[in-house]
């Protein structure tokens, strides 16, 4: 009894020595009682080792094979134990109890390189890890929270930041990543780059899923916005395609739904087929509103074919609405046909600026004229692209400021011999100040964090009157300028689109009032009174075909910003228009339609936001509530999906163009839905679909490139 109570307490090492004081072998069973599990002898440097688990020290280990006199001298034993099962001796791991062959001729090797990769043993902890952190509280005090390691957490934050900031897959492999995440918290799992691409797709599919099932009971209708670009690097032709709309907390939300493969030929039938797939895959084929696309033969043809496969009986006016052609670019063919008549007369001034910016050591001196004018360099002169206006208006905005310069360095540097005369800067002058208003609409047009809708009609009456004023100038380039500028315009809007002057008749600040004050001018009084006339039909027609569909009231919150700048021709003639109109006293009022027209307008002067107004006094006018709510979302340029285009350059760059069609698409959406705070906060269910899309995806994959190893 003394001899076995001097086993239990040295352990295997007392046994050894029983057993080799008698030259007789230790019995197996012996040796199993020799390191009994309500032992704990864990070495300090091995604090990690689970509580339920004995970890016997090297100087306390021997070997429990019969015949043997040698201690068990290697580290590994230390964390594994030696067990005799069905007459073969078996090394189990104190950690993770997986086992392993034994014996004189197994060696260690196996098990150490085991213990190295042992994922029990590396995170002992669990996946979550308690921590405590001080931080200074009021008055000096020193508070002290938990902090909670969470390696689920962990692992979907990463694929985010990626998506969000545009780094490589491949940071995962970097050594110098390890080594930071390391410093930060030593538990946390790093994944390999197919891991991650995975986990992005993954994580999109999941997001996706939950965002088709909102569309699909949401009772309101969605502008579209698409277009085509084609990657330099892939040479694969991508569809962008963007939502907006107000959302049930009356929001308004803009967001990228798409980013499709589209194989060649991009014909008409191929851009159709691709939106319409995707309008039915978002439930959205019975909930559009408008779709706004480029000017081209393409998808002029395929708006044709359309209709034909949706239900019209649905869509607004039976969808003879439905195709809004994108502003900014008919914007950018009125200016392009303007400025072909005016490359002479600003010839000098880009001659000027590519002289002084083309090399390293010429703008240098251009900088050191500046600082001894005294004059502030802050915009750096910038050659113009010819087939772009609006970098030609940057760059001559930009040389006009600096005039003096130009005219010293003349004097000094005998090799610049094409500086503008005085008559050039000043035709300079007065193209920008044209170019101007273009700029300005066109940026105001781009907007998509506000309402643009109910300014389209006013901002396209400020350009055709700008237009027909250029006539009247002195300089016959100016006027050859307006004359080019006057048939575009023509040609695209000769008609406004019927929505957009609904939207502005729905701007409470204008009404009806706004057309008769600009359309007369304009137009004559009798073609004013036969297109006013066309409005109303119009406006009738749509609260007509929303009269049933009426829903109880929400409550929303939205920000829109107003134009800013100089008061322009069309708002002069508006307020003019109704100074001299007389105040008619109210009549009888029998419909909803009529009650707000016939309501006083509220002053142009006031800052609105036109959406905060129609959800807290549209409450009166139900019908229209709806009917504003669908109309206003609608965008008057594509941008927003051209947008996506400057992003997918940097996404499919050189260095990834190997990406495949569905990660691309992966990472656009991920960033776009992530910068717009459309993820939200990842909820439970989220994330548990996000799982077992991972789950599956492991399942068709092979053991060497899996998606998720849960150790």
């Amino acid at each position: 009894m003394m001899h076995r109570s001097l086993a239990s307490q040295d352990g295997a090492e007392g046994s050894a020595v029983a057993g080799s004081g008698n030259g007789n072998s230790v019995d197996p069973s012996a040796s199993q009682h020799a390191t009994p599990t309500s032992q704990v002898a864990t070495p300090t440097s091995q604090a990690a080792t689970p509580t339920s688990q004995a970890a016997t020290p090297t100087s306390q280990v021997t070997s429990g094979r019969a015949g043997s006199k040698r201690k068990l001298t290697s580290a590994v034993w230390n964390e594994m134990e030696s067990k005799l099962e069905n007459g073969e001796w078996k090394a189990e791991c104190n950690y993770c109890h997986k086992k392993f062959a034994s014996g004189p001729r197994a060696g260690t090797t196996h098990l150490r390189s085991h213990l190295d990769s042992c994922p029990a043993r590396h995170a002992p902890m669990g996946p979550k890890q308690q921590k405590l952190r001080l931080t200074k509280g009021e008055g000096g005090k020193v508070n002290v929270e938990n902090i909670i390691f969470d390696q689920e957490k962990a692992r979907k934050d990463l694929p985010l930041m990626i998506c969000e900031h545009e780094y490589p897959l491949s940071i995962v492999d970097h050594s110098g990543f390890h080594r930071f995440c390391s410093s930060l918290q030593p538990l946390f799992k790093m994944v390999c780059r197919n891991t991650i691409r995975n986990d992005i797709v993954a994580m999109h599919s999941a997001q996706r899923e939950k965002m088709v099932n909102f569309f699909a009971t949401f009772k309101h209708r969605v502008a579209i916005t698409t277009d085509l670009w084609t990657s330099g690097y892939q040479k694969r032709g991508y569809m962008a395609v963007t939502a907006h709309y107000i959302d049930d907390s009356w929001n308004l939300k803009s967001f990228l739904m798409r980013f499709a493969y589209v194989p060649c030929p991009h014909s008409a039938e191929v851009i159709c087929e691709a939106l319409y797939e995707c309008l039915v895959e978002w439930h959205l084929e019975r909930k559009i509103s408008t779709i706004t696309l480029d000017n081209c033969t393409s998808n002029d043809k395929a708006m044709d074919i359309l209709p034909d496969k949706l239900d019209t009986s649905s869509l607004m006016m039976n969808g003879q609405l439905m195709h809004m052609r994108c502003a900014a670019h008919i914007l950018n063919l009125i200016v392009k046909d303007g400025m072909s008549v005016l490359e002479h007369g600003i010839e000098r001034v880009r001659d000027s600026v590519a002289f002084w910016s083309t090399t390293p050591k010429r703008h240098e001196k251009f900088e050191k004229m500046a600082k001894t004018l005294n004059i502030e360099y802050n915009k750096r002169i910038t050659l113009d692209c010819k087939t772009r206006w609006n970098s030609t208006y940057t760059m001559i905005s930009i040389a006009v400021q600096y005039i003096e310069i130009f005219e010293k360095l003349k004097a000094r540097e005998k090799k610049f011999k094409c500086c503008p005369t005085k008559d050039d800067w000043k035709f300079a002058k007065e193209i920008c100040d044209r170019l101007k208003l273009f700029f300005d609409i066109t940026e105001l047009f781009s907007g998509t964090k506000y309402v643009t809708a109910n300014l389209f009609f006013p901002k396209v009456i400020t350009i055709r009157l700008a237009i027909r004023k250029w006539g009247n100038s002195d300089n016959e380039l100016i006027q050859k300028m307006s004359e080019e500028m006057k048939d575009k315009f023509e040609e695209y809007w000769k008609d406004i689109h019927g929505l957009m002057s609904v939207a502005t008749v729905l701007d409470p600040r204008y009404k009806l009032n706004i057309l008769n004050a600009l359309y007369g001018p304009l137009y004559g009084r009798e073609h004013a009174a036969t297109e006013i006339e066309k409005v109303r039909k119009l406006l009738i027609g749509l609260v007509k075909q929303y009269k049933d569909e009426v829903e109880g009231e929400d409550t929303w919150d939205a920000y829109v910003a107003e134009p800013v700048g100089e008061e322009d021709e069309a708002m002069k003639l508006y307020d003019l228009y109704m100074s001299s109109r007389p105040t008619v006293p109210s009549s009888s009022i029998h419909t909803e339609l009529d009650l707000y027209l016939e309501e006083a307008c509220l002053p142009r002067t006031q800052e609105l936001d036109i959406i905060t107004w129609w959800k807290v006094s549209g409450s009166r006018f139900p019908t229209l509530q709806k009917l504003a709510r669908d109309i206003l979302p609608i965008p008057i340029t594509s941008v927003a999906s051209e947008c996506a285009f400057s992003t997918s350059g940097r996404v499919l760059s050189a260095h990834r163009s190997r990406l495949t069609p569905n990660v691309a698409e992966a990472l656009m959406c991920m960033q776009a839905w992530s910068r717009a705070d459309m993820l939200g906060g990842w909820d439970s269910t989220l994330f548990a679909t996000f799982q077992s899309v991972l789950e599956d995806d492991e399942e068709e994959m092979d053991e060497s490139t899996s998606i998720i190893t849960q150790e």
